[in-house]
């Protein structure tokens, strides 16, 4: 899915809140750590994005290499992982996503791969929603 807009993205990201205040009584008023993801075979590009993103207030965390699922070689694929403790409404992320997708389309970087999140200190990846409508593209 591409972020082009924010209406198409706000009932599945109104779900994803919805369960996670239901089901594991998260309070999404408070802080709550975000992850983005952006997905490119060049290093080098996602390195420029993951510094400007930084230099924005962002965490870089970092660039891993992908493998394939079934076999575990390497897909030739990169992603880029940049986190930032912040709060928002299904409006704002949707909102957020329409910018990171423009940011990739100027970084001519292949894929915005979306987002999750949990609570802050987390560290339980169980913890942890991820945005289902996201798809890697080949």
């Amino acid at each position: 899915m591409e972020f082009k807009d924010t209406e198409s993205q706000l009932e599945g990201i109104r779900k994803i809140f919805n369960d996670a205040k239901i089901e594991d009584n998260w309070n999404l008023d408070e802080e709550m750590l975000f992850s983005y993801y952006f997905v490119d075979k060049n290093v080098d590009k996602l390195e420029k994005l993951g510094l400007k993103l930084e230099a924005d207030g962002y965490d870089f965390i970092d660039i891993f290499e992908l493998g394939d699922d079934q076999t575990d070689e390497s897909t030739g694929e990169y992603l880029l992982h940049i986190d930032r403790v912040e709060t928002h409404t299904p409006e704002s992320l949707a909102q957020r996503n329409v910018e990171f997708q423009t940011l990739a389309d100027e970084y001519e970087i292949e894929t915005y791969d979306g987002w999750e999140f949990g609570e802050v200190g987390g560290e339980d990846d169980d913890e942890e929603f991820e945005d289902e409508d996201s798809e890697d593209k080949e």
